[in-house]
Order: structure tokens, then C-alpha cells, then sequence
């Protein structure tokens, strides 16, 4: 027996679920056993900087099945907080908080709260992110259309070799090209447009000395191996007549140190920060008396941009600065790599600059945990509070998917979709960039399948390949966690090639070429299957309520009250068929099957079903 009941994802315990807008009154209720009988129930909140402290006497409202009601009206202003109840009157613990699986519980001290997030809009979120699929392309390995020219003393490989995961030396110079450019991605437009993407995110595509471009050289220009300025125009109009719009990669935290604005080693003349005291770029970075400067991780050829420093804000976010100016050149939004390292002082101002550009841009940081309660380097960020970030890049999702289908790990699954519903606002939640892997992964199919290779050497990982049972196995768990992305709230992002299961360890390995004329075919057709769902509006916008999370077996629904549709997804990943309970008509939108009042799972079965009637 309960003898406490609490769930602040359900509306009948929390008035309004998730993340709440400053200044909305809203209400908690707390049910206990009539056996627990306390002489008062008071709701304890607290600023997450200790400025705050409130206490919240609840008052008791009408009992039944057991439990009595307890209620408190509460209305805070934007900020992150905690709470938890305290009883008076009781014999024993008379304090509930969250327990380990993130039900209520007792506690006799040191109670574990919950957290209660506050915001305050001040930009609208975009209405077209969450409308269709996001496909995420590193130029150099998608598709090269023309020949490209290397230049300096970069090396061209033959498209769909093995990338170069080191040299003769030892030294990682990341300088093997395949020729994927920008001409190559407009003549992929209508493959892309028959997945229903909506949205490319495309990896750096400014001048820079290595292949993945995360070393910036030049703000300013494409990189030439990719293209000109005029090549993205005519991809971002031709893109735009499609449907589809284009998210830059970012990169505003560090850059090359061969770069016209760090210059070490002298590429570009005598000038730059490394080499004149003088130089307009000096204070970008923090140079020390010996030579040696702050670059990101400890990487010598990526120091790393002072945020404070008024130039950089300046070029970066200035009205013809670097943010709003590709803006106009055609993008639609941004993506923000390392952003937990970009100061609020830069971050701030990219945000500001891109929404006063183009008020509908888009702005997604990489952050790799729970991004509503984030500490770096000691500071507790604000991403989401209303002023920053529109949407993150959801790892905390794709790594519970991954553990639920690979493992049968329901539970890590659903204490991952509690932390989101119950901390993120809900215009953030349905606007999550759900990725089951990037560039920085690896590749889904291999993650599922393949052996476990997290400490081995690159060595290692370039000859290990998945044998024919682990390729048929991996696909069959590919479908499961691609239904569970597709199907989630927020929307699917696809790394190039995962829809035709390419395969592959860790950087480099993740980035191989797209096998052109080589897809698996029954994927790519799967993957257009469910890009046609992302079409519904009950999986854009919906609400999300989980109805199963035990035995190996995970269902959820998804409610859309404008269209009154309705939709149910299970998996079962457990080892004995599992009995779903629907209580009205379903049809499964994958293979037309219809379903009244329940239907049968056996192990690794999967169904998305669609509400097309009502039973009397």
C-alpha cells in the first residue's frame, strides 16, 4: 500500500506538468493514507541559490478512496527551485520527497526533492523545428557532385574507404578528404525531401584546415573544398522550395590555431593574435607571458575565444556580425557546439543578435546532460529559463533508448522521460532534437549490435565490423529505437546514413562516406515509413503520458486535443509476450492491423498505433 501519493508529471498532482511560466499561479496536491492522519502538511520550497525560502501550509480538501487531499497554491518568479513536504503529527518520517525511481516517498531526514523550474518567455519558439525530420550531414561524406580540388596537404580518398584514423607519425591531422560538397547535397535534395526532412543541420561548412571544419579558419567564407557563398545560396533557395531549412554548426567557443585570427605558425602573414601584441584579435584569447594560451581541452591547434572579450562579441553578434549576417545569406538557425562552454556573456548576445535578425531563427546548444539544471565550470547555466537556448540536443534520451534496446533497461528509459517532462518547459520538451547518434557517437546500429569496444584502441575499432547475425540483429533493434525517436516528444534527427544502417565505432569511424547504390534498401523504406508519421500532428505537438514501464516493456500515448487524435507506442523488449490494454479502437499506421480493447506483444515486438474509433 501507498501510503503516499505524489507525481508532479501528472496534472492531478501538479497543475501545470513541467517547467512553469513565470508569475502563473498553479497548484500542487499531495494524496496521503487516511491511516497517516498528519496535524498539519506543509509544502517547503527554496530558490536554488538559497534566496529564497517558502512555506506553504496546505490546506485538506475532500477524501476519498482512501487517501485525503492535501493542496497549495503557489506562484514564484523565474528561477530554479526545490521543494519537498514536511508532515506534523506523525510518528515516523514525516518528510516526502522523490525516490530512487522517482515516485513519492518517506524520508526520515536529508529527503531528496524535487525540482520545480521557472521561466520567462522572452523570444517565441520557432513553429516550423518540430514539424517534420532534422538529417544531419557532415559535408565531406554525404555526396560529392563535380570534382574537388585538395589544397595545402590534404589527402583525397577514393569515396567509401575507411577515414584515417592516424598517420605514419602518430599526429591526428584529420586532412583525408572523400569530396562531399555542397553540390553534392543540392543534388540529394528530393532523397532527402522523400524522408520528410524538414531540416538539415550541417556539420561546419566555413574555411578550415581539417576535415569535420571544427577548426575555424575563416568565419567569413565557405570552405572552398565545399563550395562557394554562391553554392550556399543556391542550396538554401532550392532547399527553402522544398520545405527544407538549414541549421549552421556553430562554432563560437574556439578556433583553428592556424586561423587569420590566432595565426600561429604564420599561414596568414605576420599578423594574428599568436604572433602581434597589437593585433585586433589579441584579446579573443588568453596568451600567457611563456606562449602557451587556453585552447578547449587542452587541444594546442584550438585555442579558445575569450567570451568576454568586446571584439569578439562584436564580430560575432554585431548587426553585419558573423551570426545574423549568415542569417540573411539563407539560414534559418543555429546550432551551438560546446555551448556549455560559451559564457552567458557571448551566449546572451548570440541569441539576441540571431532573434533580431530573423525572430523564427532557431537556436539548439549541444548539451550533453539534463540541460535545465546544468553546472559548468561551478556556474549554474540558464538555457532554458526563456532567454537562451530554443532546444538542446537530446543525449539523455537517446542514451536511455539505447539502454532499453539494447539491454531492456526500462527503467533508465523512463527516469529520462520523467527529468525531461517534470524539468523542461513545454515548449523546449516538444521541440527536443532527439538523436540516436552524431558525428561525436557511435553509429547506432554498431552501438546496438556490435561488441563492446568502449576502451579498446582505434586499432581495434577499424577492424572490427559487425558479422551477418549482429548486421540482422542490429536492424531489428534499429526499427525499435528509430519507432521510439520518431514517435517521442521533440523530433528525430538522423545522422547521415543511419536510415540505409551504416556502421561504425567512434570518431573516425562514425564518419565514413554514405554508401550510395549500396543502402539496405528495407531500412531506407522504414525510415520513409515513419518520416510520413512525423506528418501527424499528435507527434509534433501532443502530450505525453507513459502507460508502461515494466518486464522489459515501455508504451506511452501521445493526445492532441485540436485534432482529437490519439496515439499509443509499445515495445516490448522483454523476454515473455506482454498483454497492452487500449480500451478503444486502434489501427497499427505500420501495418493496418486493427486492435480493440488490447493487444499482444511478444518479445521485441512494436506497435504505433493510431485511435480511429471509440468503443460504446
Amino acid at each position: 500500500m501507498d501510503y503516499v501519493r505524489y507525481n508532479p508529471t501528472d496534472e492531478f498532482y501538479k497543475s501545470v506538468v513541467g517547467a512553469v511560466q513565470e508569475d502563473v499561479r498553479f497548484g500542487i496536491r499531495l494524496q496521503l493514507h487516511e491511516a497517516v492522519n498528519p496535524s498539519k502538511v506543509t509544502l517547503v520550497v527554496y530558490s536554488d541559490d538559497n534566496s529564497l525560502h517558502k512555506e506553504y501550509v496546505m490546506y485538506k480538501d475532500w477524501s476519498g478512496d482512501g487517501y485525503d487531499n492535501y493542496l497549495a497554491d503557489v506562484q514564484l518568479k523565474k528561477g530554479l527551485y526545490w521543494y519537498y513536504f514536511v508532515m506534523d503529527g506523525v510518528t515516523y518520517e514525516r518528510y516526502v520527497g522523490m525516490g530512487e525511481d522517482k515516485r513519492a516517498a518517506l524520508f526520515y531526514q536529508n529527503v531528496r526533492p524535487w525540482q520545480l523550474s521557472v521561466y520567462k518567455k522572452l523570444y517565441d519558439t520557432p513553429t516550423w523545428l518540430n514539424k517534420g525530420v532534422m538529417y544531419q550531414i557532415m559535408v565531406d561524406r554525404f555526396c560529392a557532385d563535380g570534382t574537388t580540388q585538395p589544397n595545402e596537404d590534404k589527402v583525397m580518398r577514393s569515396w567509401g574507404e575507411q577515414p584515417f584514423y592516424r598517420e605514419e607519425d602518430g599526429v591526428v591531422r584529420n586532412r583525408d578528404f572523400f569530396g562531399g560538397n555542397l553540390q553534392g547535397i543540392i543534388s540529394k535534395l528530393d532523397y532527402l525531401r522523400s524522408l520528410n526532412v524538414t531540416t538539415l543541420y550541417l556539420n561546419p561548412i566555413f574555411k578550415a584546415y581539417s576535415n569535420h571544419k571544427y577548426d575555424t579558419e575563416d568565419y567569413e567564407l565557405i570552405d572552398p573544398m565545399f563550395g562557394t557563398q554562391q553554392d550556399f545560396a543556391e542550396l538554401c533557395q532550392k532547399a527553402e522550395a522544398m520545405g527544407i531549412r538549414i541549421v549552421l554548426d556553430g562554432v563560437f567557443n574556439h578556433v583553428g590555431s592556424t586561423s587569420k585570427y590566432f595565426n600561429r605558425g604564420g599561414k596568414y602573414g605576420a599578423g594574428g593574435a599568436y604572433n602581434d601584441p597589437a593585433s585586433p584579435y589579441r584579446d579573443w584569447f588568453h596568451i600567457h607571458p611563456d606562449g602557451s594560451y587556453d585552447c578547449w581541452w587542452n587541444f594546442q591547434s584550438l585555442p579558445r575565444i575569450n567570451a568576454h572579450s568586446k571584439g569578439a562579441q562584436r564580430y560575432f553578434t554585431s548587426k553585419n556580425g558573423i551570426v545574423p549576417r549568415w542569417l540573411r545569406e539563407g539560414a534559418s538557425g543555429w546550432r551551438l557546439d560546446v555551448v556549455d562552454e560559451v559564457d552567458d556573456c557571448m551566449l546572451d548576445r548570440i541569441v539576441a543578435s540571431a532573434k533580431k535578425e530573423k525572430p523564427d531563427a532557431v537556436i539548439i546548444g549541444e548539451v550533453w546532460e539534463d540541460a535545465s539544471n546544468k553546472i559548468d565550470y561551478g556556474v549554474r547555466r540558464h538555457y532554458l529559463d526563456g532567454s537562451q537556448l530554443d532546444s538542446v540536443m537530446n543525449y539523455p534520451l537517446m542514451n536511455g533508448i539505447i539502454s532499453f534496446v539494447r539491454d531492456g533497461n526500462e527503467r533508465l528509459l523512463s527516469n529520462v522521460v520523467f527529468d525531461t517532462i517534470n524539468n523542461y518547459p513545454r515548449y523546449v520538451r516538444n521541440n527536443l532534437m532527439n538523436i540516436l547518434g552524431t558525428h561525436d557517437t557511435i553509429r547506432i546500429l554498431t552501438n546496438l549490435a556490435g561488441n563492446r569496444l568502449d576502451n579498446a584502441s582505434k586499432e581495434a575499432m577499424a577492424r572490427t565490423k559487425l558479422d551477418d547475425h549482429q548486421y540482422k540483429e542490429g536492424c531489428k533493434l534499429l526499427k525499435i529505437a528509430a519507432v521510439l525517436q520518431y514517435t517521442m516528444f521533440g523530433f528525430p534527427c538522423v545522422f547521415y546514413g543511419d536510415e540505409v544502417a551504416m556502421e561504425g565505432y567512434k570518431d573516425p569511424f562514425c564518419r565514413a562516406c554514405y554508401p550510395w547504390g549500396e543502402e539496405n534498401k528495407l531500412m531506407l523504406d522504414f525510415y520513409r515509413r515513419l518520416g510520413e508519421l512525423r506528418k501527424l500532428s499528435v507527434f509534433a505537438e501532443g502530450d505525453f503520458h507513459e502507460l508502461v514501464a515494466e518486464r522489459g516493456v515501455y508504451a506511452f500515448e501521445r493526445v492532441d486535443t485540436q485534432s482529437d487524435s490519439q496515439a499509443i507506442v509499445a515495445v516490448n523488449r522483454g523476454s515473455e509476450p506482454f498483454k497492452l490494454y487500449l480500451g478503444n479502437i486502434y489501427e497499427d499506421v505500420l501495418t493496418g492491423r486493427k486492435y480493440s480493447n488490447s493487444c499482444h506483444l511478444q518479445h521485441n515486438g512494436y506497435v504505433i498505433l493510431k485511435r480511429v474509433g471509440r468503443n460504446a
